[in-house]
């Protein structure tokens, strides 16, 4: 997201994984988008929808990545 304190890596239009900054510490979630609205979510991730999403590179999630404990 562009507000910075979530990211996602999406592997498929019912499963991502996302990153999420919680004061100064960040958590690692997954998730299996059974749901409708969850996928909705997904396909709106995918579309960077609303300007709330931004596509962010692999380097990018690898150092976010490696914040989680």
């Amino acid at each position: 997201m562009v507000d910075e304190r979530h990211y996602y890596l999406i592997s498929s239009p019912t499963r991502f994984v996302e990153l999420q900054r919680v004061g100064r510490r960040w958590f690692r979630y997954e998730v299996d988008a059974k749901l409708y609205p969850e996928q909705i979510r997904v396909a709106d991730m995918l579309a960077c929808a609303g300007g709330a999403y931004r596509r962010c590179d692999p380097s990018e999630w690898s150092a976010v990545e490696a914040l989680v404990g």
